[in-house]
């Protein structure tokens, strides 16, 4: 292990500002020590969980002192991780995990084209395989770390514990150790200290098959991925997946489509028993909604639900002698109080022009077949006592204007994207 070696392959970090992830230990000191050999814009990310009471914070003062030393900048968070565990649950790693990487996108945002840097080694990835093996995870969760994800940077992923240790040796430095590490509270504390230790002796060529059988499931995941934008590229206008593809794809693929989209394994089971169900079914994806239709499911964002709608108003002395389904004509001395443009809700009802009685607008909508993801911005035009149009759809014969009427009310819906 080199540092021109990893300045080889780093070398295009020189040019962006980095965030190192220190914790004060051995891995991320070297990391952070050889980054600054090649990095001009180079800061520091510690985040203190309060976990361990003096020694987290004597974990924070070196790290001060450190990065005084090297004269960079540093970002320290002191979070009371017990108490979040406490009012919100969950597994103390996922939570910690959750609180460092927030803080790391929180950075990434205010410095657009920045890089995360950890400093995770080969003996993390053997143990990580290993954590997401006895998950029954599937083949994203067996690619387990890439050393270059979107803006997250793992430069020491290739080399061993041993080597890094033996590189920070090499040039004096000085690190903390994290007793707890030699606790075996929890799962990847037991495959590092009890479980791996007597693998590598049965079957001294571990480590180098395991590392072997994740750099071919990455490979497969990065088909899986393009594959997955193929079927992406399919979608036609209003993001439908047909269900030609969902049929015949593989589970793989289908999970990697649905990631685009911000879901899970979850989200593929839903749609799974959604293919079985009725029309108009829906459920959450991320940002999405994923209602059942005709000929697949589409997806629709929250951006494409909330549309600006604009009533535009004008008076006429008569009639025009061309009609359209876009415009409508009212007698204004029928129209009861302030012309008001909704959402249509359950129960809305209507009395159209050419029948007796009333009619739901749930079936107006029903009969024209317009999908159930388009529902939500259909709209209805009323007056203080009665529905006067389903836009687009059917007109109530109250106040519609006639060759007679002496003052004639032409009322136009102009939509637009937000």
């Amino acid at each position: 292990m080199q540092i021109k070696q990893i300045h080889a392959r780093w070398s295009f970090l020189a040019t962006h500002k980095v965030f190192v992830g220190c914790s004060g230990g051995v891995d991320s000191v070297v990391l952070l020590f050889i980054l600054k050999s090649f990095c001009p814009d180079l800061e520091v990310i510690h985040v203190n969980y309060s976990l361990r009471g003096k020694d987290s914070d004597h974990d924070e003062d070196f790290v001060r002192k450190l990065c005084i030393s090297l004269k960079v900048p540093l970002h320290v968070k002191k979070v009371d991780t017990k108490a979040i565990l406490a009012s919100s649950g969950g597994n103390l790693q996922e939570v910690a995990r959750t609180i460092r990487y927030t803080l790391f996108r929180e950075k990434l945002s205010l410095h657009p084209g920045s890089i995360v840097a950890l400093g995770q080694h080969a003996d993390d990835q053997v143990e990580t395989f290993f954590q997401h093996l006895a998950r029954k995870s599937g083949v994203l969760g067996m690619s387990c770390m890439l050393s270059q994800y979107e803006s997250v940077v793992r430069p020491l992923l290739s080399y061993s514990k041993h080597e890094i240790l033996a590189f920070a040796k090499k040039y004096s430095l000085v690190w903390r150790e994290d007793q707890s590490n030699q606790t075996n509270a929890y799962t990847r504390n037991r495959i590092r200290n009890s479980i791996l230790p007597d693998l590598y002796v049965k079957i001294p060529s571990l480590k180098d098959s395991v590392l072997t059988l994740v750099d071919a499931f990455q490979e497969t995941q990065r088909t899986h991925e393009q594959q997955a934008l193929v079927v992406i590229s399919r979608f036609i206008q209003g993001n439908i997946w047909a269900y030609v593809d969902f049929d015949i794809l593989s589970e793989d693929i289908c999970l990697e489509v649905i990631r685009n989209y911000g879901g899970d394994y979850n989200v593929y089971a839903s749609l799974l028993k959604m293919r079985e169900s009725q029309k108009g079914k829906w459920i959450l994806c991320g940002q999405y909604k994923i209602y059942k239709e005709t000929h697949g499911f589409c997806f629709v964002t929250a951006s494409d639900s909330i549309l600006k709608y604009t009533l535009k108003i004008s008076y006429l002395e008569e009639l025009p002698s061309v009609f359209s389904k876009e415009i409508i004509y009212l007698d204004a001395t029928k129209i009861e109080g302030e012309l008001v443009l909704r959402f249509w809700e359950q129960g809305d009802r209507i009395s159209p022009i050419g029948m007796k009685g009333s009619k739901l607008v749930s079936d107006i909508l029903t009969e024209a077949k317009v999908n159930t993801s388009d529902r939500d911005t259909c709209m209805v035009l009323v007056d203080d006592n009665s529905i006067l149009w389903c836009v687009g759809h059917k007109i109530a014969r109250k106040a519609i204007a006639k060759m007679t009427s002496e003052k004639i009310v032409q009322v136009e819906v102009i939509k637009t994207e937000v």
